[in-house]
């Protein structure tokens, strides 16, 4: 018997294995697919990479008032981009194969659990294994437009747009999660004609305010036509039609409007797969000592937070720790890249005590010496801490998760200023934005004084 079972190996359940191999646990694992799931091997990395070159070939076509000459103008090859990115898929492939250590078995293929009441046994590759504990991380599956089914070829997912033989010259992109909004710039700037349809209001829905604003305006700059609230009502041949009535041409959809848990294959017998189904807080389930991690628990996780959630449950089985919950970051990765964490202007209420700050990078050095475009960065404040951060910037990535220790150590703003950066650097930023004038602040009792001036006046 194996003291630990994981059944899939993307980033949750990499970590879970890796850390409960490294504490000296017996843990078998089981993969039907490639080693690193849909993080390595069709959305995070291989998207990063395809959009380093795009962004590359727009600073290049921009090279001349820095000073570089170009003696032809510059072009692509979409195929030395894919191979680009099977090459650097390969390279963390072998990485991650290699740190699968001898106290962990894998098994390449699908796993199904049968459940008896308490009693689990895990069916795989025509044999049965037992553990101790089992973790699902099986990841997500991409949520489909209604009617409108995936082919791989005209209703296409993220991971189909590396099949392609050519980059699609006309396209509409479903959504406005940052996978959709990358591809949005990673299209448009090799040359493509895209369009976004966005059923809510704004682009980049559940960020702060001034950052939905910023995202619409990059993406028109590189000239993308965005449909906010609306949706596809009918598709014949190769036109879409909108709700608002509206109808244009495309060579193929790309759909990115949200993920759901790809379920485990389960068989019960004395209990129903409702009652199995129902995660707790710290990712155990109604049935002892099994656990959801990552999208498997919830499909709209991040990979940050998949892998956050793998080392909690670890540390729950060895040492009975309890959850530790964090306030996650998240990064839209176009250029200039789009950061966020914590509470958000539209959410707070300035009679309650919230101050926001704010300032532009054009006031940094360090912006104008690498060219950047406008950004911004802009806090959240309540009882001398800050407790949000949202960010317009090149490395914004980067400059987030400084924000992420400041706000999850809750770290005092007058610690904060008596910190050192190096400078030139984005880093200052950080010093600069508590030194900003006052966006907006009103206590409550600070609001009560100006009734009584108010009822003197106008009386």
């Amino acid at each position: 018997m194996y003291d630990i079972a994981i059944i899939g190996l993307g980033i949750a359940g990499l970590e879970a294995a890796l850390s409960a191999a490294k504490n000296g646990l017996k843990v078998i694992a089981f993969e039907k697919n490639e080693i690193g799931g849909s993080y390595l091997n069709f959305n995070s990395i291989p998207t990063k990479t395809i959009s380093y070159s795009s962004q590359l070939l727009k600073k290049i076509e921009k090279s001349s008032k820095l000073g570089i000459n170009l003696f032809a103008k510059p072009g692509y090859n979409w195929q030395i981009m894919l191979d680009r990115k099977i090459e650097i898929v390969n390279k963390f492939s072998k990485l991650l194969n290699s740190e699968l250590n001898e106290n962990i078995t894998v098994v390449k293929a699908e796993a199904e659990l049968f459940i008896n009441y308490n009693e689990i046994e895990i069916y795989a590759d025509d044999n049965i294994y037992q553990a101790k504990n089992i973790i699902i991380a099986t990841g997500f599956k991409l949520k489909e437009l209604a009617g409108l089914p995936f082919d791989g070829e005209f209703v296409v997912k993220p991971e189909d747009m590396f099949k392609k033989i050519d980059v699609p010259k006309r396209i509409a992109i479903v959504g406005s999660g940052s996978i959709g909004l990358e591809w949005a710039q990673i299209l448009s700037d090799l040359g493509s004609e895209v369009k976004i349809i966005e059923i809510e209001k704004h682009l980049a829905f559940n960020y702060d305010i001034e950052l939905q604003k910023r995202v619409e305006k990059i993406l028109k700059s590189n000239k993308v036509q965005i449909f906010k609230n609306d949706h596809i009502v009918r598709v014949s041949n190769d036109q879409i039609f909108l709700k608002s009535g509206i109808a244009f041409d495309v060579d193929c959809i790309l759909v990115t409007i949200g993920n759901e848990p790809n379920p485990c294959k389960i068989s019960i017998n004395g209990c129903t797969e409702q009652f199995l189904i129902k995660p707790q807080d710290d990712g155990s389930c109604d049935i002892d000592n099994l656990y959801l991690v990552g999208s498997a628990f919830c499909g709209s996780f991040a990979s940050h937070e998949a892998l956050f959630q793998a080392k909690n449950v670890i540390n729950k089985i060895l040492f009975n720790k309890e959850i530790e919950n964090k306030i996650s970051p998240y990064i839209i990765n176009i250029s200039p890249q789009i950061a966020t964490i914590g509470v958000k202007e539209q959410d707070v209420d300035l009679f309650d005590g919230y101050e926001i700050r704010k300032i532009s990078l054009s006031s940094l050095p360090e912006y104008w010496c690498d060219d950047s475009q406008d950004g911004m960065i802009k806090i959240v404040i309540k009882d001398e801490t800050i407790v949000g951060a949202h960010i317009v910037s090149k490395n914004a990535s980067l400059l987030i998760s400084m924000f992420s220790i400041l706000i999850n150590h809750k770290i005092k703003l007058d610690e904060i200023e008596n910190m050192m950066f190096p400078l030139p650097s984005l880093a200052q930023g950080v010093l600069e934005v508590l030194k900003s004038e006052w966006k907006g602040y009103l206590s409550a009792l600070g609001f009560l004084p100006l009734l009584a001036v108010f009822s003197i006046l106008f009386s």
